[in-house]
Order: C-alpha cells, then structure tokens, then sequence
C-alpha cells in the first residue's frame, strides 16, 4: 500500500514542478557547486545524480568536490567554490556549527546555499534537504526491537561527532529506555565497514553464547554490512540487524539467503538531490521563501516486503545490479507485507 498515491500527491508535484520551471531560466549558462563531504556509497553518488539532473536539464554547469570525509577539506572546497564564482551551492552533509562560517561568506557573496542531510537547518542556508531522521530512527528502533521482541543486549555502531548519526542514536537511547529488558553497548567507529566487521568479530568471540547478543543497531546500511559479515562467518543467525539508507548493499543483505538482517528504513535518495535542485534554482531566480526543513518519503523493506521496496527504490533493474534472482527471492521470503510509505505532515 502506497500512502502517497492520489490526487493530492500528484497535484502537489505538479504545482512544485512548475512552480521551479519558471524560475529554470535563470540557471543558463551559469555554474552551481556541489559540495559532498564525502563520496563513498550510494547515498552519496545518488544525491548527486539527483541533483545533476535537475540542474543540467536546466543549462547549469555543476561543480562537484569530494571533501573525503574530512570537515575541514570540505570548508576548504565550499570556500574554493564561492571563489570561482558559482551562482548557487548545494551542501552534502556536515555540521551545522562547522558549516555556518563558510555558508556566510557565501551570503557575504549572494551566494545561496541549500544543505543536504545535515538534519537541521545551518544559519545563512536556505533549507536543509532530507529524510525526517527523527522519524527515520523511530522506524529502525521499532523494526530491530520487535525483530529481539524487545529483550537482550543490542550493539550499536555509530561514528561519534557525525550529526545525523547523532540524531539516529540519540532517537533509538529514546525509544530502549521504554524496554527494561533491552541493554545497549554502545561501540563507537568509523566510515570502514572493514573496521566494524573486526570489531563484531572481537565482540562474538567474547560472547560466544547463542542470545549474549540479541542484535545489532547500525547507523547506516554500508557502515553495519561489516557485522553482517562477521555474524554470518560465525554461524549466529539468532542475532538480528537493522539499519537505514536502503542502498543496494542494504538490499543485497536483506535479501541474502538466511541473513541476520531484517530490516532497513528507505530513503528516497535521489529526491534529496532533485528537491534541494529545485531549491537552489528557485533561489537563483530570486526566490526569498523556503521553509527550514524539505523532507522526502520513507519506507520499512523487510524480508516479507522486500521485493517491492527494493524495486521501488531501484526499479526492476536491481535484480541485474545485485545478480540476484527476484523468483528465489520470493520463494526464499515470502512476500507477505505491504509497502507503505510515509511522509512527515506539516502545517
């Protein structure tokens, strides 16, 4: 069940599509930046895309750096693309604090800046672009809770200091303080999926009993594939594991024959690039008014919904990118759930 399909849905896409049409002149000729903090998954290279494609429809040169993870190469490439003259800039992630200085010498320049996944809004930025992470972390903690029917120990993995995963952990510490019967050891990481997969390695052969560990909290699908691999090589299939983003490894683990992975909240990645286009374009063309947070629709894929969700996300296409058989798929997870997709409703 699709709870965006409909007239209202349809008549409101209409009204923004024509409402950034005609303001899509403005951007001729001239150059837009990209700013990413980093490119390492598909969540990245997929905002992009999404962006790209609005703005060259449009005859705007994009620009695109890659920060490589680190905050301050990011500044650095944001201050390097105000320098040479860019019409409008779009931020991929960051934080709000670090990012504030550099976005008002963007303004000093009348330059318009729109973030993307920053998770809030950054002072001197138009909006910030993204899923409701909020909203999003309530999904996952209910999703991995109901998987261990809320008792046993949880090991969550996070990147300490990244926003939206401070956001996301944050939610889920909300959420287990209702559950007693629910500890989580937090283990602190980084962007390396190789690093957790050692770490959950360390963390099995300390607790080799089946249920010392009842499941695994990952801040992101590319971040916990790495305890996915660990879990399976160790034969624990009692552990359950749950994340977000709905990237194709996301997928490719969900619906691998008998995977401790049950769950992850789906974003609709390229809509976070196409909206904060829609944006910057509007701004460029003068536009004054936006509201501080633009957020896209989201959605569980399980292992009983999983073939819908994934072709939603990436269309019949998915099952050629991961060499997967969509037929040994349903016969392997029966495919008894609905899709149902949500949307925050604002006043």
């Amino acid at each position: 069940m699709d709870l965006l399909k409909g007239i209202g849905w349809a008549t409101l896409a209409a009204s923004l599509l024509v409402s950034t049409a005609a303001y899509a002149q403005e951007l001729a000729g001239k150059k837009i930046g990209f700013a990413a903090r980093e490119i390492t998954n598909d969540y990245n290279r997929d905002i992009i895309a999404g962006a790209e494609n609005v703005l060259k429809a449009a005859g705007a040169e994009v620009v695109v750096t890659d920060g490589g993870t680190d905050p301050r190469k990011h500044n650095e490439n944001i201050e390097n693309l105000i320098n040479s003259g860019v019409a409008g800039i779009i931020v991929q992630l960051g934080d709000p604090q670090q990012l504030a200085p550099v976005i008002a010498k963007a303004n000093a320049a009348n330059i318009p800046v729109i973030t993307t996944s920053v998770g809030s809004k950054t002072e001197g930025a138009i909006a910030d672009v993204g899923g409701d992470e909020s909203l999003m972390a309530a999904m996952l903690a209910r999703s991995l809770l109901s998987a261990i029917d809320y008792k046993g120990t949880v090991i969550g993995f996070w990147v300490p200091g990244a926003p939206l995963l401070e956001t996301r952990k944050r939610v889920f510490e909300a959420v287990v303080a209702d559950y007693p019967a629910v500890k989580v050891e937090w283990v602190p990481t980084e962007h390396s999926a190789a690093k957790v997969q050692t770490q959950m390695e360390d963390l099995l052969t300390a607790n080799p009993e089946a249920g010392s560990i009842a499941g695994v909290w990952g801040a992101y699908d590319l971040l916990v594939s790495g305890a996915v691999e660990a879990t399976r090589r160790a034969g624990r299939s009692e552990i359950k594991i749950a994340s977000i983003d709905g990237d194709r490894i996301g997928f490719q683990m969900l619906l691998d024959e008998e995977s401790p992975f049950v769950a992850t909240i789906v974003q609709d990645v390229p809509a976070i690039g196409k909206l904060a286009a829609e944006a910057i374009t509007k701004a460029v063309g003068g536009e004054k008014s936006f509201p501080s947070a633009i957020f896209t629709e989201v959605y569980i894929a399980t292992h009983a919904n999983g073939v819908a969700a994934a072709e939603k996300r990436w269309g019949e296409k998915i099952w050629d990118d991961l060499g997967v058989s969509k037929a040994d798929v349903e016969g392997r997870y029966p495919q008894t759930s609905d899709l149902v997709v949500v949307r925050p409703i604002l006043p």
